[in-house]
């Protein structure tokens, strides 16, 4: 049904696993009765520009009567023509009467759509359609259009505005997202991605820069996004919203985004070891993933959508908690570590958090003090506690990441260690000085070795570390990388 409507001009814009369950549910949504009707309206013509067709269900459940058609019978046409013609309208902002003059015969060549720029971060070369990207965290540019729409409270069309200040923005008429589509989400029956696809269906976008961008003026705006990709392809578009009918003002180009096959993606579990008195509290979930993934931080406090008394949105605002940027060496960086893909990213190897735990443990295994062994053994059997969680991902191999307040004793110099043959770095959380701690100790995993370099910058030099690889530890980080593969389901 999704091709065949396709096919028509009528495409989507919520996730395609909420879709592919409305049309597979007549009995409690009205999308298979609709979608039929719609095949049969167009009797092998198509639009001559695609509409959304939870656009169309939206506008026709809003219709005169609130209907909600569950059988192909039911459908009043007139209604589905005036859902449809509406649904055009405040796509692409124009002024059609009649249904008739959306449509075209199907063997008549589509004409392009408005194709506004789409860049897309560490492009390794495209093929057949797909970006191929040497980072699995790639930020996104698309360059879009404002215009005009219509709100129904007051009846008038009225411009979209965007408004950026800082690290904050403000959509005035509207909202703007990414839609991703086709990765993990969209996955049958897996407990983790297949292929590392996409973090979610949508991200959040952004103003590239500081100002103000009106559809009084049809400012062209460029927004910036940043989504999580895999092996696998995903389908990625822009979404600009109306203040009454959803995500479907405007679109700008689509793409279709993969991980290069030659890039070797490492799984990443972190653990956090916190006490009752030392609550560790500089590492957390939401921090992790802006640390290995790049991912901005936004919370509900920052986060608001602002509706009329009709559910009209008004305006959407929303704030960086924390946004990941690149430093003036050219790393990513968060509150001061060093994001390991940075320097072992010149490798082809990256890092993905894919799984995140707390563990509440007794003073000596949060900040381990002199006289309790030797210096390694509260890592050490952090690392077995962590090894027999139920939340630990056992199946598989994982890079096992633990965070203490301190990993050692007060008196230690070291604020990072690598459990050599445990697949397991520790990490003193408590520390200023960070560095590139966490991709020094992930050498020491690579090389199987404690050993340091004695070249200046090199990322195993001790003091440092730097931020250099030569090609002989390019050479063992790929080999070691290869050990994880069997994680991710090809």
């Amino acid at each position: 049904m999704i091709r065949a409507l396709n096919d028509a001009g009528v495409d989507f814009s919520i996730p395609k696993s909420a879709l592919t369950d409305f049309l597979g549910n007549a009995e409690f949504t009205p999308y298979p009765a609709l979608s039929a009707a719609l095949l049969k309206l167009l009797n092998g013509r198509m639009l001559q520009r695609p509409v959304f067709l939870d656009v169309i269900v939206f506008n026709y459940e809003h219709s005169p009567g609130n209907p909600s058609p569950r059988r192909l019978e039911d459908v009043d046409v007139a209604v589905l023509e005036a859902a449809v013609l509406e649904g055009f309208n405040n796509r692409y902002a124009t002024e059609h009467a009649d249904f008739s003059s959306l449509l075209k015969p199907r063997t008549e060549p589509q004409p392009p759509l408005q194709t506004l720029l789409l860049v897309v971060e560490g492009t390794a070369s495209i093929h057949d359609g797909i970006t191929f990207v040497d980072t699995d965290n790639p930020q996104v540019e698309v360059t879009t259009k404002l215009i005009k729409v219509h709100t129904e409270s007051p009846d008038a069309m009225v411009a979209q505005e965007l408004l950026r200040r800082d690290n904050g923005w403000r959509f005035t008429n509207g909202d703007v997202r990414l839609s991703v589509a086709n990765g993990e989400a969209d996955a049958e029956s897996t407990p983790r991605p297949v292929r590392a696809g996409s973090l979610s269906d949508s991200a959040y976008a952004w103003p590239a820069a500081p100002g103000t961008f009106s559809g009084d003026a049809g400012s062209e705006v460029k927004l910036l996004s940043r989504i999580r990709v895999g092996y696998r392809p995903v389908d990625v578009k822009l979404l600009v919203e109306a203040p009454k009918n959803g995500f479907a003002a405007n679109t700008a180009e689509q793409a279709r985004i993969a991980l290069d096959p030659e890039v070797l993606l490492v799984p990443v579990e972190v653990a956090r070891f916190f006490s009752d008195s030392i609550p560790v509290s500089e590492i957390s979930m939401l921090g992790q993933m802006a640390l290995w993934d790049q991912v901005p931080v936004i919370s509900p406090t920052t986060n608001f959508r602002s509706l009329d008394g009709n559910g009209q949105l008004k305006f959407a605002e929303r704030a960086w908690d924390h946004w990941p940027t690149l430093n003036p060496e050219g790393l990513y960086t968060h509150l001061g570590w060093v994001s390991p893909d940075s320097i072992w990213g010149k490798a082809r190897i990256r890092f993905r958090l894919v799984n995140y735990i707390d563990i509440k443990t007794d003073n000596q295994h949060t900040a381990p003090v002199t006289g309790q062994g030797d210096d390694d053994k509260p890592l050490r059997e952090n690392n077995d506690t962590l090894s027999s969680h139920p939340q630990h991902i056992s199946d598989k191999k994982v890079l096992k990441v633990i965070f203490m307040n301190r990993i050692q004793h007060q008196e230690s110099v070291h604020i990072g260690r690598a459990l050599i043959g445990s697949r397991c770095i520790g990490i003193s959380a408590g520390t200023s000085d960070r560095f590139a701690t966490i991709a020094h100790e992930i050498g020491h995993l690579i090389t199987d070795s404690q050993a340091h370099s004695t070249e200046p910058d090199n990322v195993l030099n001790d003091p440092g570390p730097g931020i250099r690889i030569t090609e002989a530890q390019i050479a063992k980080a790929r080999a070691w990388a290869q050990n994880f593969a069997d994680f991710w389901q090809h």
